[in-house]
């Protein structure tokens, strides 16, 4: 690949900068400088909240580093000078602090200066170049630190000038699309919030009270914003406004530092590093530079990708390196999240579903984030002596953030201990081994991962075959205080709240209901990691409605439960009655990595087991849950009684196609026949070869729509699985076709707007949270594997 960067590199320096092609063209030229604007950084921001109609805020900030702030580019003439917001993260919430704080002008003789603008991101920095006759502004700003960002300002003059810096907090609450929600200021919704501006010797600090309000704004009453400067200024502050003047005789650089600090301790951790980055700023200017450089170096390695496609893969990068979060909080780990600017994503809220896939990726050009992200998920995996919850030891909690639950000592509303994620633990953590052959990692590991596998066998077989089912744990949310599962009856416009398995079972056979709501059933799909699929049970009305005037029964969709108890009858959780075979496929799989783990760390008896485990579970996959007649793979009913055959059950057939079937082909437990009839439904424009294929829902599946969360919109994670699947199986020609025609189809990849979660299968629309890590780590990974020149 370095051919082909160098080659890169002197084209495009030959191109736009009129330099010769040489290996030194390599050297003199950081890759960053080819990949301007990516991802959009404008934006003006009027509201703490400026979000679209989901509640995602409409600006793609830069973050970096793992910082808790982030910073825009101007899009209009106002905002020349000066970078947008900050975007402060408020422990669990993205929230802008002001529309543009330290915003620069500049005066020649009392006249205020009309600058032209040049404002342009790159992987890493920002960028500003301000031109007027006989002056040149050039301001660089990237992050030096987890907490500070690094601001170079320099100034090009033959005249002496007067200097201005302004900003003023953001007094409006919320928007959605523009329109405000509420006719409250920032100060009336939260009077304990406090904000207060404070001049300093160099600069200005901005505090803030403590206010707890779990679902928007979370302060600790401790935290602060922070501006340096190497330059010395008269600030004077009114109420929330600030103007701090400053004047040079001739040409000069001035540094300034941004900080976002949550507590006190942060706050005297970081000042000595603010210090040292005033006094020595180019260090960390070139660090900045170094590091994304390795990124660059590390992560673009495809010669056969086109220039656009490797700016995908650029954009997979920034956005991942966005949603990297520095230790904060109850997270003893950096992590990543799933989004850095969508509504419930953000702060430092961690998914073990999201971590495995963005690890998986970052272990290729970030392999120390990589590895961080799985300790933080496993440094919260239960314990036997846990005081919450014993029973669950091995147990990997769904959602761990910064505040911790009441169960836990803390005021969170984010953490969730209810359910768990499918066991691709073991595929990330074996990745990020081979991308660094730390045979430490593996010796670290590989003990947490037989424990959370164990549990599994444990907590979620209620029928002791091996093959775990898809389930919920104890809990306040789905059970009564004496164990009872409850659930919601909806008749109408009325609703009643039962408990008890013997009652929900009663109910279902009267079939005197619209609709039943079961939080067991939604933690159940949750943990698998595709919420609300069909294959558990769930459908819209208007569809229930048509598959019932076809012939269905509404029983075909109805979904049973059973308790899990240990040997001494305590109650452990809940599991369907249903065999789910994505998750037997990632233990088959989950068995095959932690017995190649075993066997680099000497342990052979450990991995003969789990070889044998693997070996029955893909056995009894292609004996229970394929389907003849229509040649796909199913979850399975688990009957009262084995059947004849050994299987717990028959396939569910009736509730229609979903990428699960395609998973045995994805962890290698497919023979080659069940393989080979897969990839022919794959591949059928009548079921999954859509415009945009592979979505999670086929054409023919009763609950299928185009727009409908889990039951239609493609999904990278799934679309990236099954051309893995393909190629595993002799089918890569077929798989690069795919990619290409997603590559080709999809909204938004090619332009600057942010990666998104989902999209439409039959028009290519983008869906979902902006900046998405799962959808760039898998982008990431089909520019790896599958991108080429067409």
């Amino acid at each position: 690949m370095l051919t082909n960067k160098t080659t890169l590199a002197c084209t495009i320096a030959s191109v736009l900068l009129m330099v010769g092609c040489s290996q030194k063209t390599q050297e003199t030229h950081h890759l960053a400088t080819y990949y301007k604007n990516v991802i959009n950084r404008t934006g003006s921001p009027e509201y703490m909240r400026d979000t679209d109609s989901d509640e995602h805020q409409v600006y793609s900030p830069f973050f970096d580093d793992g910082a808790w702030h982030g910073h825009l580019l101007p899009d209009n003439k106002e905002g020349i000078g000066g970078f947008p917001g900050p975007a402060l993260l408020t422990e669990e919430y993205i929230n802008f602090m002001a529309n543009n704080f330290d915003r620069l002008s500049v005066y020649q003789n009392s006249q205020k200066v009309d600058f032209k603008m040049e404002a342009y991101s790159l992987p890493g920095a920002l960028k500003q170049v301000l031109t007027a006759p006989g002056i040149n502004i050039e301001m660089t700003l990237r992050f030096a630190s987890n907490r500070t960002s690094l601001l170079e300002t320099q100034i090009t003059t033959d005249k002496p000038l007067d200097l201005v810096w302004d900003g003023q907090l953001m007094e409006q609450v919320f928007a959605k699309n523009g329109h405000s929600q509420t006719n409250k200021t920032i100060d009336q919704t939260y009077p304990n919030y406090k904000r207060t501006l404070i001049p300093t010797t160099d600069g200005l600090t901005v505090t803030f009270g403590k206010v707890r309000s779990t679902w928007d704004l979370l302060t600790s009453g401790e935290s602060e914003y922070q501006i340096h400067k190497t330059i010395p200024m008269k600030t004077t502050i009114e109420g929330h406004q600030f103007t701090a003047r400053s004047h040079i005789d001739a040409s000069t650089t001035i540094y300034t530092t941004y900080s976002h600090v949550l507590t006190k301790e942060e706050n005297q951790t970081e000042q000595a590093k603010i210090k040292d980055m005033l006094l020595n700023p180019q260090f960390y200017i070139q660090a900045s530079q170094q590091r994304w450089q390795g990124y660059l170096d590390k992560g673009l390695v495809n010669p056969n990708a086109t220039f656009a496609q490797e700016r995908v893969a650029v954009k997979a990068i920034e956005t991942l390196n966005a949603n990297w979060r520095g230790a904060a909080g109850a997270m003893k780990f950096d992590s990543v999240t799933p989004s850095v600017t969508a509504r419930w994503f953000s702060g430092n809220q961690t998914w073990p579903w999201d971590t495995w896939k963005q690890a998986y990726a970052m272990a290729h050009f970030n392999p120390e984030v990589a590895k961080d992200n799985i300790r933080a998920v496993f440094s919260y995996q239960i314990q036997e002596n846990d005081p919450v919850r014993p029973w669950d030891a091995g147990f990997v909690p769904d959602l761990i953030a910064y505040n911790k639950s009441p169960e836990r000592g803390g005021d969170g509303g984010n953490w969730n201990e209810r359910n768990t994620k499918p066991s691709l633990a073991a595929w990330a953590v074996m990745e990020v081994y081979r991308t660094t052959q730390d045979k430490a990692w593996l010796t670290e590991m590989y003990p947490k991962l037989v424990a959370y596998h164990n549990w599994w066998l444990h907590n979620r077989d209620n029928n002791h075959n091996g093959v775990p089912e898809y389930g919920a744990t104890r809990d306040k949310a789905h059970n009564t205080a004496d164990g009872k599962m409850l659930f919601t009856v909806i008749k109408g416009d009325t609703s009643e709240t039962f408990a008890g398995l013997d009652k929900y079972q009663a109910i279902l056979k009267t079939e005197h209901y619209d609709s039943i709501e079961i939080p067991a059933q939604t933690a159940a799909s949750w943990e698998s990691g595709r919420d609300d699929a069909a294959v558990f049970g769930f459908i819209d009305p208007d569809q229930m409605k048509k598959y019932l005037a076809q012939g269905g029964k509404r029983s075909d969709w109805d979904v049973s439960f059973a308790q899990n108890r240990d040997e001494k009858g305590t109650l452990l959780g809940y599991s369907l009655l249903q065999e789910s075979v994505d998750q037997a496929s990632y233990m088959v799989s989950d068995n095959y990595y932690l017995a190649e783990m075993a066997t680099i760390l000497g342990n052979d008896s450990d991995a003969t087991i789990f070889t044998q485990k693997a070996a029955n579970l893909a056995d009894y996959i292609n004996h229970c849950m394929f389907d003849e007649k229509t040649g796909y793979f199913y979850d399975i009913r688990i009957e009262t009684t084995p059947l004849a055959n050994g299987c717990a059950g028959r396939p569910i057939v009736e509730r229609g196609k979903g990428p699960e079937g395609w998973s045995p082909l994805f962890n290698g437990a497919a023979t080659q026949a069940h393989a080979d009839a897969v990839v022919k439904v794959m591949e059928d424009s009548k079921e999954f070869d859509t415009y945009v294929p592979l979505g999670t829902a086929s054409l023919t599946n009763p609950a299928f729509g185009p727009d409908i969360y889990w039951r239609g919109r493609v999904w990278v994670d799934q679309f990236y699985f099954g051309l893995k699947g393909m190629e595993k199986y002799g089918y890569r020609d077929d798989a690069v076709r795919m990619a290409n025609t997603f590559f080709a189809n999809a909204d938004g990849l090619v332009g600057d707007g942010p990666i998104r979660e989902n999209y439409n299968p039959l028009t290519g629309a983008q869906q979902g949270a902006p900046n998405f890590s799962w959808s760039a780590a898998h982008l990431y990974m089909l520019y790896n594997d599958f991108f080429t020149k067409q």
